[in-house]
């Protein structure tokens, strides 16, 4: 059983690794295909960088390159060359030489060149990038050999000599080459400036942050304006109410004219003369304890409109 274990760890162990050193191969891992010297190379940009300096300086040239109808041949790479150069003597000053330092790279299916070039204001670096040219200088070179006659390595030679390699140029780049104390003069302002927006940015902070304890005294004034506004409708309210309880007491508290009966509750000393039936009762016991002699007015008559008048009898 415990061999059995031990297997299947191993497998997965094994499975893992593979799965790893297949991720770590990936297609964007291109190879240069083309066989290059370093020393050729770095010659061969100081060389065209040169002749795009001298072709950027005369000003039908460079028109004419910029020109959006105009094109130097089919290769759009010599007129993006001459606009590049045309910007180094205006950036960087005149162009005194190229120092003997270079940086030769390879980068993916490239190989990038770098070389650096003394100016009368600063130092610049001029990058070239070199991509394969092997199938047009394949055709050239049998083309060359069947039409004189002759090996290929005279035929190499022939295309070396007129400036035609299995490689070219895609692109040219000019960037100042910084010194330390230009690295530490830019990081210095770099953090200055950043320092600055986070200064002020701290700054508006505090200031917002000081405009909150006006917010409390906002929210009290408008509760107490509302409050108020609350307390003086109620107010007017029971004003009003107060009014009429005393209108409806002085209606009530007024003396019944002559001759007009008002029923008086004698445990509250409140009228009764609404309760009409109630009057209209009293009222006629009144009429028959008097014997019709005494005529009685209600002041509140019944709804159902009941009128009381004294009858006499006929005595026989």
């Amino acid at each position: 059983m415990g061999k059995i274990i031990k297997k299947r760890l191993l497998l997965i162990v094994s499975m893992l690794a593979v799965t790893f050193a297949l991720a770590g191969c990936t297609s964007s891992d291109k190879k240069v295909e083309f066989k290059y010297d370093k020393k050729t190379l770095v010659q061969t940009v100081k060389d065209q960088a040169q002749q795009y300096m001298s072709m950027a300086s005369v000003d039908e040239i460079y028109n004419y390159a910029v020109d959006e109808d105009a094109s130097l041949g089919s290769d759009e790479s010599v007129v993006d060359a001459i606009k590049v150069f045309a910007t180094l003597n205006e950036d960087y000053g005149d162009f005194v030489k190229f120092t003997s330092d270079y940086n030769v790279e390879e980068v993916d299916d490239k190989v990038a060149v770098s070389v650096y070039a003394q100016c009368t204001e600063k130092e610049a670096i001029v990058k070239a990038t070199f991509v394969d040219n092997s199938v047009v200088y394949n055709f050239q070179k049998y083309n060359i050999m069947n039409q004189n006659q002759c090996s290929e390595e005279q035929a190499d030679e022939l295309l070396t000599s007129n400036g035609v390699y299995p490689y070219k140029i895609s692109e040219f780049e000019v960037a100042a080459n910084q010194t330390m104390a230009d690295k530490m003069k830019d990081a210095g302002a770099n953090t200055l400036i950043g320092m600055g927006i986070v200064f002020i940015a701290l700054i508006f902070i505090s200031f917002i942050i000081s405009l909150l304890k006006y917010v409390p005294a906002l929210l009290d004034k408008e509760t107490r304006e509302k409050k108020k506004a609350e307390k003086a409708k109620k107010l007017a309210e029971a004003n009003a109410d107060a009014s009429e309880a005393d209108d409806n007491a002085k209606a009530d508290n007024a003396p019944a004219p002559a001759g007009i009966v008002d029923i008086v509750n004698t445990a509250t000393g409140e009228s009764v003369m609404n309760d009409s039936e109630l009057v209209a009762v009293i009222s006629a016991a009144v009429m028959a304890a008097q014997g019709g002699k005494t005529r009685v007015r209600v002041n509140y008559p019944s709804n159902d409109k009941l009128v009381v008048r004294p009858r006499k009898r006929n005595k026989r």
